[in-house]
């Protein structure tokens, strides 16, 4: 999902007005890397470590769609924000809007890309193709025919890879930017109906039953296969509740600013902690549902982006100005995580090694593809992704979005760019 600056940034982004950090958005920034990086363990730390697997661990990192769906609202949240409320209403310049959006999206996408070409061509070339599960639970595999994976790599330079249920080839976390590329386009036609809607509960009400209901269908027959999983997981259409509740949500708190009090908070944070331990603990006794997914994790999502936004003013500068930071890395973290775990663990595995290795480079790379992974080394990996996607961000990201922007977007944005709040990662 994707999520940008709330306070002043490089490229002669405009800070955002007071309002917005007399506000709880610090707080948001914090929850946007957060969110992030559970996302990195997910797909990481989860699946490539064996000692956790079957732990409580591994079922505490198995909340990768709950994060995604906070992703979701999170996005919906901000952008409606950044481009409704703090404008008052005014019409949204369609032009301006797409441009600032996909050009903060796309280019990143695409590096993310090219970095998992390379891997995925070498497994076609050592395993004679690309082994893909059959149903949700993994117990059937097949591998893809050649159509399939150049159908799933056009599919993923489009960004409409999220339309495709069936499988994920290269960087399967980027289905998330697939569905939001979605939203971005539907945007400015849905974003003023919202602002001026009365029955704002009510709405919310109706998005939850919308995001259930998929699920609860799914589950009567309990179809497990591929297409059902897929569609139900990442269909922008059955994830669109999502986003929409998060514009209503920003609407609902623009006319109720007021800071949570200390039983809202308490409520909200109940919600969100015992639909995670119930989420936990039903992973922990392997019990799938799509309706974990598909509507358990709806309340939460909108709970914790409340009483994110409802949080105190931060009286600490460093706070605000390193969760600017990292809040704003949150997308290279999200989209380049998988391509750099992976150079990661070949470049540990070769190190571990090459002293001992006889032979040429193709005998060591042969011997290091049975050394186990250190955990102990996990953390290093860590350090250097964020720091990574810090730079990348300000230097690469940044600048770069600035410069389509100034070429491309309307006369009065290419003077004063729009803030616009970024929110894209998922699962």
């Amino acid at each position: 999902m994707e999520m940008k600056n709330l306070r002043p940034g490089p490229a002669g982004v405009e800070p955002t007005p007071s309002t917005a950090k007399e506000k709880g958005f610090w707080a948001l920034n914090w929850l946007r890397f957060a969110l992030a990086l559970y996302l990195v363990l997910f797909h990481t730390l989860r699946v490539t470590y064996t000692p956790i697997k079957d732990s409580w661990l591994d079922s505490v990192l198995s909340l990768g769609n709950m994060a995604t769906s906070i992703f979701f609202v999170l996005s919906g949240f901000l952008l409606t924000h950044a481009y409704v409320v703090m404008k008052k209403g005014r019409e949204i310049n369609r032009r301006n809007f797409w441009i600032a959006r996909f050009s903060t999206l796309y280019p990143l996408h695409v590096v993310a890309l090219f970095l998992t070409i390379g891997p995925a061509a070498a497994t076609i070339f050592a395993k004679g193709g690309i082994t893909v599960a059959v149903d949700a639970l993994g117990f059937e595999t097949r591998i893809l025919e050649q159509w399939e994976v150049a159908l799933s790599l056009f599919m993923t330079v489009t960004l409409t890879n999220a339309w495709n249920p069936f499988y994920l080839v290269f960087n399967g976390p980027s289905w998330s930017l697939s569905a939001l590329g979605f939203y971005y386009l539907i945007f400015p036609m849905i974003a003023l109906k919202i602002y001026r809607m009365k029955s704002l509960k009510a709405a919310l009400l109706f998005l939850g039953i919308a995001f259930f209901l998929p699920g609860v269908i799914a589950d009567l027959p309990y179809r497990t296969d591929a297409f059902t999983t897929g569609l139900l997981h990442r269909n922008p259409i059955v994830r669109l509740p999502l986003f929409v509740a998060g514009m209503v949500l920003c609407v609902l708190f623009a006319r109720n600013p007021t800071i949570a009090s200390r039983r809202q908070q308490m409520l909200y944070g109940l919600l969100i902690v015992a639909t995670a331990a119930l989420a936990i603990v039903l992973d922990y006794r392997k019990v799938h549902l799509h309706i974990i997914q598909n509507g358990l994790y709806f309340p939460a999502s909108l709970a914790i982006i409340w009483l994110c936004a409802a949080a105190r003013p931060s009286l600490h500068p460093k706070l605000r100005y390193w969760g600017d930071r990292l809040g704003a890395a949150s997308l290279p973290m999200f989209l380049l995580h998988v391509p750099l775990f992976t150079l990661f663990r070949k470049t540990e595995q070769v190190v571990a090694v090459w002293p001992s290795a006889s032979g040429g480079l193709s005998s060591v790379l042969a011997s290091a593809r049975h050394v186990e992974q250190s955990m102990a080394l996990y953390p290093l990996y860590l350090v250097l992704l964020v720091i990574t996607c810090v730079v990348v961000q300000e230097r690469f990201v940044t600048r770069l979005q600035a410069a389509i922007r100034n070429r491309f977007s309307a006369r009065d944005m290419a003077k004063k760019p729009a803030v616009a709040p970024q929110a894209e990662t998922g699962s």
